[in-house]
């Protein structure tokens, strides 16, 4: 008798989250070679809303997808299935890893988010069985808590267990995945409760605007108290600080406002002009793909291109991307590095399943 894997479904991709993938995608892309104003003329003063702010939908949507991956099965055990997903998510995790150091080793001025995001991955396979709002309210609680309890964590630890590989990422300077991973958890809250669609779509609009203007009309106030005005750019290390990558609560908070409403507005856009985000929704499906391409580019053009940014620059790599996915996705389908992800993830997960099997024969 054979023993076979875990069977898991291949339902349709839900577009409008491809469609917010580009969005998180190419808006990283502006914050790291795009000119919003701040290095002279010619800049263009609205890019100042993709610092932090991308880096963080990009996040949140990681979440989501690894909600989808645990819902995604049929004819399974409800726990076969999350110790197949845990399988599949780990190995993503643990390639991330691999893939963030191997871009890092090209010595660009990108901060590599891939490897900090591999270390979430493997954070949240403890929160499987959650249910959805547990995920958000812990989520939310770490983000809106997480900068505090990190900072006095870090005062107690040992210099060298903080330059550990791996546990770097942990509490790094940029995108410390023990607080970063309250976007993924929050993340995976929206990806159970599945709002992709009529009333549920707009409480997620709602929700999102309601936690932006609080989150974001907080931080502004406390700036005007103390005379400071507010810098969206810049961080200054207040608790209430809008900067872009201050990771203080209010700037957190107020990225996952945003997060839902932008993941609500590309549902509800997917859904009224399928053909006129086709191509947004192509480039969407293999963000990892595009990502590390566009490092591997801007290692090849020099560190010029991220400290003397250009508009025209963003714009050109953004509308290749775009062409070069819509390409890809109509001749070939999935995403190169998501296809090679894909494959060694559920490879594991499966061989992991015949042996489960097996032993229970």
């Amino acid at each position: 008798m054979t023993a076979e894997p875990v069977p898991a479904a291949r339902p349709a991709r839900i577009v409008g989250l491809d469609v917010a993938r580009a969005l998180a995608l190419f808006g990283m892309f502006a914050a790291h070679i795009a000119n919003a104003g701040q290095y002279g003329p010619g800049g263009w003063r609205w890019l100042v809303a993709t610092h932090g702010r991308s880096s963080a939908l990009f996040a949140v949507l990681a979440g989501v997808s690894i909600a989808l991956m645990i819902t995604r099965f049929q004819g399974a055990a409800a726990s076969d299935a999350v110790r197949h997903t845990r399988i599949r998510v780990a190995v993503r995790g643990g390639m991330l890893i691999v893939l963030g150091w191997m871009l890092t080793v090209l010595d660009t001025p990108v901060d590599v988010i891939l490897d900090n995001l591999g270390v979430m991955f493997l954070l949240v396979l403890v929160a499987f069985r959650w249910r959805p709002w547990v995920h958000i309210v812990v989520g939310a609680g770490v983000l809106l808590l997480g900068r505090e309890v990190l900072e006095s964590l870090v005062l107690h630890l040992p210099l060298r267990l903080l330059e550990l590989p791996v546990l770097h990422e942990l509490w790094g300077i940029h995108y410390p995945a023990l607080v970063w991973v309250g976007y993924l958890l929050v993340g995976m809250g929206i990806g159970r409760l599945a709002p992709w669609r009529g009333r549920a779509l707009g409480w997620l609009a709602a929700s999102g605007l309601l936690v932006t203007l609080a989150a974001f009309g907080t931080g502004a106030l406390v700036a005007n108290a103390h005379g400071t005005g507010i810098d969206w750019v810049d961080p200054t290390g207040g608790l209430a600080d809008l900067g872009a990558h201050s990771y203080s609560p209010v700037e957190m908070l107020g990225n996952v406002g945003v997060a839902c409403v932008v993941i609500a507005a590309c549902c509800w856009l997917a859904g009224l002009a399928p053909r006129v985000t086709w191509p947004l929704a192509a480039a969407g499906s293999m963000t990892l793909t595009l990502y590390s391409a566009q490092v591997v580019l801007i290692a090849i053009a020099g560190p010029e291109i991220v400290y003397q940014p250009s508009n025209a620059a963003w714009i050109a790599l953004s509308t290749l991307s775009l062409l070069f996915a819509s390409a890809w996705r109509w001749r070939v389908g999935q995403g190169p590095l998501e296809r090679v992800f894909t494959a060694a993830s559920t490879e594991a997960a499966d061989a992991d399943a015949r042996r489960h099997v097996s032993s229970r024969l």
